[in-house]
């Protein structure tokens, strides 16, 4: 029998000397030294999600007619190809072992208050610039009334690969979406309508020489989510008739002056802000420019606009995205609507933004399972199984994909609601109401609904994923395309971000039960008529769903406002639920794909202990949930 030896480290104190002596045994065979051997394992690959995400693919068939989707095709395909690659993943690494600093002072001692940011973070902004996902006047005039769908999905793609700069990508779309309303507006003055076109043109553009972000500036120490202590201020003080003084892109700068300070505030590196403050008449929305146009010495320059970063915040997650607080002190700026309105105005682009980060959220969890998916490929566990034919973690793994694909059918369904109240003439699928003021009642209800429930969820399956990989899924490395804990991190911060959940579930009650609310409810439940399968093969389900409705109905009709909103999350999750199961067993009842249908029964159907036919059969469902009918898992060609 050979003799082997463990190799010892023996450390032996010398009393005499501070250094400490060691003893090394090397490891040996038969008595001859054998160096440590590092058997090379298979390492999983991150796939194009574009090519890979089998949900995702079946969603395009249901939204986009055979024509556009060839159109989107080499766009969607590039852009998922780019958010997997090494050059995206090196800008998203440099972008966390650089996070923004503040330089407030220059070599000479002169205040600047600089903010600065990581080349990885601009490189990756700039892509979502040149993707478009704040461009939707470039994307409408490829895509017409399919322009919002394919904006969500691009920012599905995107998102776990923008190292959060698609934050401001989406705000920038939310503040757009409200100038233009006022835009259309024919009461605005001719200089205010010059300026927030030149704004809005900014804002959307797809070149990032020209683009331009936008910071949203609400949260103050007294209030967070809640706007009404306030105690910024804005006073209506006019520039005299010789005063010319501009901002930085030559517009008169504003007649109202805002002091105040922000306590959670983002893109100070943007071009402009929106800013409630308090007026005489309450609460005001203000567009604020960041910078004015100074000369100083004889020379032309730039300054800020009587804002100072105080301090950037040091956070959980989102590493990259530039979080500050503020402190303003004169700063000008254009009222927005009317005085005292605006919490309306800053619902306008909570409205579009809180879409969006539904959507973020599950383009997160996206990325989590496609990294679980590509790990139990090629990892091997006992007598050499991989993990994609052990039983228990892939039931784990498909309950996860479950919930996915239940919130993605969601949030598609969301995006082509917010179409059709932009664009009601255009032609979508029969699941989206026809008339335009219905699928408004649908989309103000779930819109909160999804960014709240969406984003719980989705928490809950990226743990799924990071736990799936065993101890390398709770490191942080510089391998970002598989770093689930990265994802996680930011993923979490969407919970907060434009509203808790209680915040938002609270939301969900007052549109539910508040002067819109029967209107709402009536509409909703004309949808669920029209849009819950009649099929003979998924009765069950449809039965589960209309007695829901039915229970939600009588919950809603005979308990006070105060009672439901004591118990407004269970209320939220419910709708969440109901929407969801009706989309996923439309998807299934379109063409009676065996496989739709199981997801389908599986959200619905409540869970049973020890549920199943047999172990070889649902592992096979299993499989086919996590990989679609692609090989990969048996591990074939």
């Amino acid at each position: 029998m050979s003799e082997i030896v463990e190799k010892v480290q023996t450390v032996l104190p010398d009393l005499t000397k501070t250094a400490t002596q060691v003893t090394t045994i090397p490891v040996t065979e038969n008595g001859v030294s054998k160096p440590f051997e590092n058997q090379p394992r298979p390492t999983p690959t991150l796939e194009n999600p574009y090519r890979d995400d089998v949900a995702f693919a079946r969603l395009l068939e249901l939204y986009l007619p055979a024509e556009v989707k060839k159109r989107a095709d080499g766009e969607l395909n590039g852009l998922a190809e780019a958010a997997v690659s090494e050059q995206a993943m090196d800008w998203v690494a440099d972008t966390e072992r650089n996070p923004p600093t503040v330089q407030h002072w220059d070599s000479w001692g002169v205040k600047k208050d600089e903010l600065v940011t990581s080349q990885g973070w601009k490189e990756l902004w700039r892509l979502g610039k040149v993707e478009r996902l704040a461009a939707l006047p470039s994307l409408t005039n490829d895509y017409e009334g399919y322009a919002r769908i394919i904006q969500v999905l691009k920012l599905h793609l995107f998102s776990p690969a923008s190292a959060t700069s698609n934050f401001h990508l989406i705000l920038s779309d939310g503040v757009g979406t409200l100038l233009r309303t006022h835009l259309s507006d024919s009461k605005i003055d001719e200089a205010t309508r010059a300026l927030f076109q030149h704004a809005y043109d900014r804002l959307t553009s797809p070149v990032p020489e020209k683009g331009w972000t936008s910071g949203l500036w609400m949260t103050e120490p007294a209030g967070g989510s809640d706007l009404t202590p306030t105690e910024t201020t804005a006073t209506y003080s006019p520039l005299g008739p010789d005063d010319k003084s501009t901002d930085a892109d030559g517009f008169p700068l504003g007649p109202w002056v805002l002091n105040g300070f922000k306590w959670f505030s983002t893109s100070t590196e943007g071009s402009m802000a929106v800013a409630v403050a308090k007026t005489e008449k309450g609460l005001s929305a203000f567009y604020v420019p960041m910078r004015r146009a100074v000369t100083k010495n004889g020379v032309a320059g730039v300054e800020l606009n009587g804002v100072r970063i105080r301090r950037l915040k040091t956070k959980m997650g989102t590493k990259g995205l530039p979080t500050g607080e503020l402190e303003l002190n004169g700063m000008r700026g254009y009222l927005i609507g009317k005085e005292g309105k605006g919490i309306n105005e800053i619902g306008v682009v909570l409205n579009i933004t809180r879409i969006h980060l539904a959507m973020v959220s599950v383009g997160y969890a996206g990325r989590g399972l496609s990294v679980a998916r590509a790990f139990a490929r090629v990892r091997k566990v006992a007598r050499g199984t991989r993990l994609s034919s052990v039983p228990l973690h892939m039931k784990t793994l498909a309950k996860a994909h479950v919930t996915y694909r239940a919130h993605l059918a969601l949030c598609m369904f969301i995006a082509a609601l917010l179409g059709r109240t932009e664009q009601p003439a255009a032609s979508l699928p029969d699941l989206v109401p026809a008339n335009a003021q219905e699928a408004s009642a649908l989309l103000r209800l779930l819109g909160s609904v999804a960014k709240a429930t969406a984003t719980m969820d989705c928490v809950g399956v990226l743990q799924c994923s990071m736990e799936s990989l065993g101890g390398v899924g709770y490191l942080e490395n510089d391998e970002m395309g598989m770093n689930v804990a990265r994802v996680l991190r930011d993923c979490t911060a969407i919970l907060i971000g434009e509203g808790t959940t209680d915040v938002i579930a609270t939301d969900v009650v007052k549109v539910l039960k508040g002067p819109i609310g029967s209107f709402v409810v009536q509409a909703y439940g004309r949808w669920v008529e029209s849009s819950l399968p009649k099929k003979e093969s998924l009765a069950p389900e449809a039965t589960i769903i209309t007695q829901q409705w039915s229970e939600l109905q009588t919950a809603l009709s005979s308990n006070s406002a105060e009672f439901i909103t004591r118990n407004a999350r269970e209320i939220m999750q419910l709708v969440a639920k109901l929407t969801s199961g009706i989309l996923l067993l439309a998807d299934a009842a379109r063409d009676a794909n065996a496989l739709a249908v199981e997801v389908a029964r599986r959200w619905i159907q409540p869970a049973t202990l020890l549920s199943g036919s047999g172990v070889e059969r649902e592992l096979l469902l299993d499989q086919e949930i996590v990989f679609g009918d692609q090989p990969k898992w048996l591990g074939l060609p």
